[in-house]
């Protein structure tokens, strides 16, 4: 005769105990299935085959990258037009109204205009030294330093530049020279742009595109604006003290030089809206990819929610079966066993 098998105390608590394990750590992973949408075993989703995600991955990494240089730089180019816009709208109002004030040559007019000059010198400068984020966009390599220098010294250096120049050609031709020199000339290059030439770090926007600030404050537009500003107020200067003709022929040449830069930001303007158009045009492309690789990274990782929520449900009434069992097996004594 078969003997009848029993299940002790003791195993039957740990029996219970590995059954509650188990399904807990089963409805945390439904649970989190059905709160983040992916399934909680990647591997055992993919059977094994992880080659093609980790490929998805690999490239949504890459895509978040260029995404997230083409955000900075478009900030940076921005910010440098935005600064060229206020420069240029200085340059287009003062240019032509400077060589209207000169052909009049009305003294108090003339002095007028010099007195303005002089304020828009200092605001021209105030928007070279433009920065994002602490870096300076007109600095060329060295973006945390501030390109040019306040302008009461450069008004300094060229009045000592012009001392003793016996005609107004004459002080116009130092101020051109000056202004010109090339690094390392002693001109405006070397006295009061701190900078380095030559363009920002390389972005890359996307696979194939890149781009660069290339745009200092020695660009000719510049070098030609402040040049303007610099003459017509030099011809409001106490001393030497120019003749009405001389103030006139000043303000004439700051005229004809201001009229150069606006061209010549034009052109500059043009350039950096070229760069725009690049990093807009790549983040568009990134952005189209980065949406199609998620939707297959999705497709093959994605948890049913139907059948996510079925089982959840299924695991939490088991689980409450189980308690339910726990506590009716606790409250077993001799006189219900018999």
């Amino acid at each position: 005769m078969t003997s009848p098998v029993s299940i002790g105390d003791l195993s039957r608590a740990t029996y219970l105990r590995q059954a509650n394990v188990l399904l807990r750590s089963r409805l945390t992973t439904l649970t989190q299935e059905a709160t983040t949408g992916v399934k909680a075993d990647i591997p055992a989703a993919l059977n094994g085959n992880m080659g093609h995600i980790a490929q998805i991955e690999s490239r949504l990494t890459g895509l978040s990258a260029w995404r997230q240089n083409a955000v900075a730089a478009s900030a940076e180019f921005a910010g440098l037009q935005d600064a060229m816009g206020a420069i240029q709208d200085i340059v287009a109002e003062s240019g032509p109204a400077l060589q209207s004030e000169a052909a009049v040559a009305d003294p108090a007019m003339l002095d007028l205009r010099s007195r303005q000059a002089a304020e828009d010198l200092r605001s021209v400068v105030r928007f070279m030294n433009v920065d994002v984020g602490g870096r300076y966009l007109m600095s060329g390599t060295a973006t945390q330093t501030m390109p040019v220098a306040d302008p009461d010294l450069i008004l300094a250096s060229v009045r000592s530049v012009i001392a003793g120049q016996p005609t107004t050609a004459d002080i116009v031709s130092a101020v051109d020279a000056w202004f010109d020199a090339p690094p390392g000339g002693g001109g405006f290059a070397d006295a009061h742009f701190a900078g380095r030439q030559g363009g920002s770090t390389v972005m890359a926007v996307a696979a194939d595109a890149t781009v660069a600030n290339n745009v200092t404050a020695l660009d000719p537009a510049f070098r030609d604006t402040m040049k303007g500003l610099v003459l017509a107020t030099l011809a409001g200067d106490s001393a030497p003290d120019f003749t009405r003709q001389q103030k006139s022929d000043l303000i004439g040449a700051a005229g004809r030089r201001l009229s150069a830069g606006n061209h010549q930001l034009t052109a500059l303007r043009a350039t950096v809206g070229l760069a725009q158009e690049t990093i807009e045009q790549a983040d568009t492309r990134n952005g189209a990819q980065q949406t199609a690789l998620s939707l297959a990274r999705s497709a093959l990782l994605a948890a049913d929610p139907y059948e996510t929520a079925s089982a959840l449900t299924e695991t939490e009434s088991n689980l409450q079966n189980l308690y339910a069992l726990t506590a009716r097996l606790s409250r077993l004594s001799l006189t219900d066993y018999l």
